[in-house]
């Protein structure tokens, strides 16, 4: 944006309509005590953190910026209805008469831990869309959506397994919990070996302890050999 001279020449120099922007990481108190938000030629929509949700004030956050003359009938911060959603400043929607603009910074699973989260803030949003469709208007979705459209758009690192962590959570599972994910993975096993056909696989050298009983099971025994003999190949 420095190359541009900040945000107004940015504007100015690509004729911007409407701006979407996601990460502003401004609070509502902030954004009152200042005029350095404002652009002139437009006016601003922000959606804020301002501490009420999981995370701390300040995070995330979505500003939209619409050119002065065009029609804004509307503007929410709270669009997905749900205090737990909203709260966290990551969804902002215009109304602009015959279309809405849903400005969206979608969680991070984090690896899994805010994996619910996640799952629950986009039924609701796709829910938030579908009302609006149902009024008539056409909808358009900007920000930062967070996901991937195909697996190898994912950065290589990310498309491990950690053998490190599969054990201490084995170590860390009784036997009757580990009992449990064994016969779950037998159940799915084709599944799981299409799936894993399907992705790269990699040669790599593991030091993996067999964990597997003496004790004859209530599955497949070919399904366990197979897969002990070829996981330390597969990385997905």
């Amino acid at each position: 944006m420095r190359r541009f001279g900040g945000l107004k020449e940015f504007c100015k120099r690509h004729r911007v309509d409407i701006l979407c922007l996601q990460e502003v990481k401004v609070t509502s108190k902030t954004l009152a005590q200042g005029r350095q938000y404002e652009v002139d030629g437009y006016e601003s929509y922000w959606a804020c953190n301002d501490g009420n949700g999981f995370q701390r004030q300040g995070l995330n956050g979505c500003a939209t910026f619409v050119r002065k003359g065009l029609n804004v009938e509307a503007a929410s911060c709270a669009p997905l209805e749900s205090a737990e959603l909203d709260d966290e400043g990551r969804c902002l929607l215009t109304d602009h008469g015959s279309f809405v603009v849903f400005n969206v910074y979608v969680p991070n699973s984090q690896g899994g831990p805010r994996l619910p989260f996640k799952m629950r803030w986009l039924r609701a949003l796709r829910q938030a869309m579908q009302r609006e469709r149902r009024k008539g208007k056409a909808v358009l979705l900007a920000g930062d959506l967070n996901l991937k459209h195909r697996r190898w758009d994912s950065h290589w690192s990310c498309l491990g397994l950690d053998q490190q962590d599969l054990v201490r959570g084995l170590e860390s599972a009784s036997a009757e919990e580990t009992l449990q994910e064994l016969r779950l993975v037998a159940f799915h096993w084709q599944d799981l070996l299409e799936a894993f056909r399907n992705k790269t696989v990699t040669q790599m050298e593991t030091r993996m302890p067999p964990f597997i009983p003496e004790n004859p099971w209530d599955f497949s025994a070919e399904c366990l050999t197979f897969w002990w003999e070829k996981y330390e190949e597969i990385t997905i």
